[in-house]
């Protein structure tokens, strides 16, 4: 399932429950993974820490545009 892009070249698609792909212009640059009751991490490629947040995905995917 594909979403909308929160900024222009940024789309988050959803494989699989819990889990958000990021793509920048087509590349996959990192993740976003949780559930409402673990919180939700944004990560890059490398599996790096980026941010986090406990109310939503949306909200963490907000680590991701610039």
């Amino acid at each position: 399932m594909k979403h909308q892009a929160l900024s222009a070249g940024i789309t988050f698609s959803k494989p699989n429950q819990g889990l958000w792909l990021i793509s920048l212009y087509g590349r996959r640059v990192g993740t976003v993974e949780g559930n409402s009751v673990i919180g939700f991490t944004a990560r890059d490629i490398d599996y790096h820490f980026i941010g986090r947040d406990k109310a939503s995905a949306k909200s963490a995917m907000q680590a991701w545009v610039p």
